[in-house]
């Protein structure tokens, strides 16, 4: 839950950075890779090397490629996309979460299951709308990047049975830093003053968020974990309306509660066949 807080702050000041100030999503996401692979040996005291240091490098490092071309995809995709909606279609990731976990961790997924992650999947091609000529392509971005993200989630978990969660961090920047610095040449403009608070925002909200992250899928159950996220789109709903005065048109908001139900169903399916007591409802 507070990574998807968190995560909220990291996505304005990326849509303001990408959409309106008009800086390359390549120079956003290096500065934020090399601010936190800076900032992790000064927080923990240690050496790059004993932070890095792990039994599965090849496992990390696919990790961190992922990571990379999800935070690509969706960088991008702000250029052409109300946050909204682009956060509602990367919210597809935890079905697709679903998916992999019943084949890859051995995890039981019912047919209830399985018919919510068909009705999330409507709800983003309701989203998208492919086929009509009314969205722009890059529309189609998110769901690479909610692919990409859940097979990194399931990695993640996989690896943390091993690592520690700021290994799993540091190599998540490690992969993506390295490349994209080949690409600074093409790609770097001098930010001002204001951009380089926005930049440095965004590196803070993702070296928070992304440990709260690997924590939470380190210790809890994939298909079960991802659908507590689901707050994540009421506050970068609100936000958008907030900060860029945009909302998500009638076919968009549709799509968008598909998804969330979709989610919250499996959310609540896993807590019958568990049997574990559902949370009191928030006062008001």
């Amino acid at each position: 839950m507070g990574a998807n807080v968190v995560f909220t702050a990291l996505e304005l000041f990326a849509k303001q950075l990408v959409a309106e100030e008009g800086m390359s999503p390549i120079q956003v996401l290096w500065v934020r890779a090399v601010f936190t692979l800076a900032a992790l040996p000064i927080l923990l005291r240690r050496s790059p090397l004993s932070i890095a240091r792990t039994p599965r490098p090849g496992m990390q490092a696919v990790r961190g490629l992922l990571l990379l071309g999800a935070g690509l995809a969706f960088f991008f995709s702000l250029q052409a996309v109300p946050l909204a909606d682009a956060v509602a279609i990367v919210f597809v990731s935890p079905l697709f979460m679903t998916a992999i976990a019943a084949f890859f961790l051995a995890e039981v997924v019912g047919w209830r299951r399985w018919s919510a992650c068909i009705v999330g999947f409507a709800g983003a091609l309701l989203i998208i709308q492919p086929g009509m000529g009314i969205r722009h392509w890059m529309y189609a971005l998110p769901l690479f990047d909610a692919l990409f993200s859940a097979v990194y989630v399931v990695l993640t978990r996989m690896v943390g049975r091993h690592d520690s969660a700021w290994t799993s961090l540091f190599w998540s920047v490690l992969a993506a830093g390295a490349i994209l610095t080949l690409a600074q040449p093409w790609v770097w403009s001098p930010p001002t003053l204001q951009q380089w608070g926005m930049l440095a925002g965004i590196s803070a909200a993702s070296l928070v968020a992304h440990f709260c992250h690997i924590r939470a899928f380190a210790e809890g159950e994939a298909s079960l974990m991802a659908p507590l996220s689901y707050i994540h789109v009421v506050f970068t709903t609100a936000g958008a309306w907030l900060v860029f005065g945009t909302l998500p048109d009638a076919m968009a908001g549709a799509g968008i509660v598909l998804i969330v139900g979709a989610g919250l169903y499996i959310l609540h399916r896993e807590t019958i066949r568990r049997g574990r007591p559902r949370p009191p409802p928030l006062p008001g």
